[in-house]
């Protein structure tokens, strides 16, 4: 199916050096605002799928809050192991307003 442009949340919710969990179509996505850039990539860590909403942003790395795995946010690589990588996603901003491209299952 073709992908499209899912409304996530408005801007003005994802917090300057912040981060909110979304669920557009039920897909869990991290939204990262880090260093005036924003990024979006999976809610769930390559370890055991914890959620990384609650985990530690410093600059443009992320731990997360189970095990302490570490992740680049700008690529979604584990930084022990960059084989191992989070699903990154497109968005963009449209009025105010944060939309994701999802790619529904057939």
């Amino acid at each position: 199916m073709k992908p499209e442009w899912v409304y996530a949340i408005d801007e003005s919710k994802l917090p300057d050096e912040g981060m909110v969990a979304v669920y557009p179509k039920g897909l869990q996505v991290l939204l990262i605002k880090s260093l005036g850039h924003i990024y979006a990539l999976s809610d769930k860590c390559a370890h055991m799928a914890c959620s990384l909403a609650s985990g530690v942003l410093e600059d443009h790395t992320l731990k997360c809050p189970c095990h302490d795995w570490k992740y680049d946010i700008r690529t979604g690589e584990f930084l022990d192991a960059t084989e191992i990588k989070l699903q990154l996603y497109d968005f963009k901003v449209s009025d105010g307003k944060i939309f994701v491209k999802v790619q529904e299952e057939k």
